[in-house]
């Protein structure tokens, strides 16, 4: 479990000297009950990656202070996007229940193939990489078929999140053959819906996917 702590450092571009954000602050940004990140942080200073100062904070093992823990400014490339995968799951359960909601309402015959046939070779994939590409198709048709530019653009920070490396690492550990058929599953029953030219049937299985996700991915919500 420590990895997703160690892929959090190297993803932000924490140096030696860097504090990591409070303990309450940093469960809440990786989605991990306080007990488990405890015992990463316990784990790393065993190893000597830590030093934790009572009343002062957590940090990096090392002497100076870099100006690298300074928030950079989010960019749609990948890694360089400073957020977190809790932050992400709270942004997609906001914006893309709405999003299929209106896919219900404008999607094209031509768009609903489309769907119909993502899934169909998301189910046939016989890697997690070939599922996650046919995954992220489906996603982006339903955020094409919304006809709305501006939040087709607030999704691309999302998917350029989801693209990237500490992302795809959690994604990995999580994604089993089982959780891959109910995520098919769980598309099936979206497309339905926007086939059925249903708003509200659309939204809730978008909901209702983004939170199983969210789960298999984080674990119980804390």
């Amino acid at each position: 479990m420590s990895v997703v702590l160690k892929d959090f450092i190297e993803a932000e571009g924490l140096e030696p000297g860097d504090r990591l954000p409070p303990e309450r602050d940093l469960a809440l940004k990786l989605g991990l009950p306080r007990t488990a990140l405890r015992r990463m942080l316990s784990s790393l200073e065993k190893e000597g990656r830590l030093i934790r100062h009572v009343g002062r904070g957590t940090f990096i093992a090392g002497s100076g202070v870099s100006s690298s823990a300074l928030r950079r400014p989010a960019t749609y490339e990948g890694d360089t996007l400073r957020t977190y995968p809790a932050e992400v799951f709270e942004a997609r359960l906001i914006i893309e229940p709405k999003i299929a909601a209106l896919a219900a309402l404008r999607a094209t015959r031509q768009e609903v193939e489309e769907m119909q046939k993502s899934i169909a070779r998301g189910s046939a994939s016989e890697s997690m990489g070939e599922f996650e590409k046919w995954d992220a198709v489906f996603h982006r048709i339903v955020v094409q078929a919304a006809r709305n530019g501006l939040l087709a653009s607030l999704y691309e920070g999302i998917h350029a999140v989801r693209a990237g490396n500490l992302w795809g690492k959690m994604k990995e550990q999580s994604l089993t053959s089982e959780r891959m058929t109910a995520y098919i599953v769980s598309h099936q029953a979206i497309l339905d819906a926007i086939k059925d030219r249903d708003s509200r049937e659309a939204e809730r299985n978008m909901y209702d996917h983004i939170i199983e996700a969210r789960a298999n991915i984080l674990g119980p919500s804390i």
